[in-house]
């Protein structure tokens, strides 16, 4: 019996590491790997930002770092009962119908003008992802199965919160295209994706989208690699159409923001990052402080934010985003929308939401 138990024992983690050596992906080689190599972005063997952008700030240096994030205690880090949501059918909406949808921390369903868009999903809660990254009660009410066909899976970077391989992998007979930065590609063609359908964009790059859309790559302040390597770009966003839609993806704040409103003023709906941060990564992700300065910059009409109250990949109290942003919105001339996961923001439509995760 205990040989049997042990057997059994060396037969899972066996089959859990074979899993998680899938779902790291592959780096990008062959043309790719060229492709990569000829991007203004790719410097001394791997992608670099605009601006130094170290990834840790503190004083107290990266170990402490770690441990703080590993064992530090803080206060309502996750909620005490299960996360109000609304349970929408993605699938009986009419593609007449202008709509955004937030799925839960920066996945996002987006149908304009006739095409649908799927933003980084995140919709399994499956070893290997489950050892480090669970979702809180209630937040992960959506899943492969409720999403419909989509025209575009667009991916800002390659990191486990906004690239899950067994979603993705679900997904497949239902994505028309792929649209992710340069090098991530090689992760999709590795899962199986036909090549044809793989768009790998460097910043500045677009692609048209019928007559009326065009879905364009912008640079955004962070890092990648499933393991850290660097050897996938990251990225923002743009649905440039007859409604203006920025998506943030993950990143710390420079000026690229002033430089996206000056190159497509009008942005209708600015989807940005508000959630898992701290002082010491504060140039690779957005601080609450920060975040009332890229609105302003932006001249974004309304504001939703995201990459909050779905995990706690950092320490600070899961309402604190959502309570910080609430506050700097008031009197400003542009619009907070504070959908629940899952509740539909109608684009052409004046919306009011309720304080829910109060």
């Amino acid at each position: 019996m205990i040989f049997g138990f042990l057997l059994f024992v060396a037969l899972l983690l066996g089959w859990q590491g074979y899993e998680f050596w899938v779902a790291v992906g592959r780096q990008p080689r062959g043309e790719r790997l060229e492709r990569c190599k000829r991007s203004p972005q790719w410097k001394d063997g791997e992608f670099v930002n605009v601006h130094e952008t170290p990834l840790f700030t503190s004083d107290d240096g990266f170990l402490a770092q770690m441990s703080k994030f590993l064992f530090g205690k803080i206060q309502n880090l996750r909620p005490d009962s299960d996360v109000p949501t609304v349970k929408s059918s993605l699938k009986d909406l009419p593609r007449t119908e202008e709509v955004c949808v937030w799925l839960g921390h920066s996945t996002v369903f987006i149908q304009t003008d006739g095409a649908r868009f799927l933003f980084d999903p995140v919709l399994t809660n499956k070893l290997p992802v489950w050892w480090f990254m669970r979702p809180f009660k209630g937040a992960d009410v959506y899943t492969v199965d409720d999403i419909p066909e989509v025209d575009y899976l667009v991916i800002t970077h390659d990191h486990w919160d906004h690239l899950d391989w067994k979603t993705v992998t679900a997904l497949k007979d239902r994505v028309g295209q792929v649209v992710c930065s340069l090098g991530i590609g090689e992760h999709f063609e590795y899962w199986g994706y036909e090549p044809q359908r793989i768009h790998d964009l460097d910043w500045q790059d677009s692609i048209a989208i019928g007559d009326s859309i065009t879905l364009r790559c912008l640079p955004s302040r962070h890092f990648s690699g499933r393991l850290g390597q660097h050897k996938t770009l990251w990225a923002s966003y743009l649905i440039d159409g007859p409604r203006r839609i920025f998506v943030s993806g993950d990143g710390g704040y420079d000026e690229r923001f002033k430089t996206f409103s000056e190159q497509y003023p009008g942005i209708d709906l600015a989807i940005l990052e508000n959630g898992q941060y701290d002082k010491g990564w504060k140039h690779i992700h957005t601080l609450p402080s920060e975040l009332p300065t890229v609105i302003r910059d932006l001249g974004a009409r309304r504001v939703l934010t995201y990459h909050n109250s779905k995990y706690a990949l950092a320490k600070h109290g899961w309402t604190e985003p959502l309570d910080s942003i609430y506050e700097h919105a008031k009197g400003q001339p542009w619009q907070l929308l504070t959908p629940r996961i899952g509740e539909p923001v109608r684009l052409g439509e004046q919306q009011t939401f309720t304080k829910w995760w109060k």
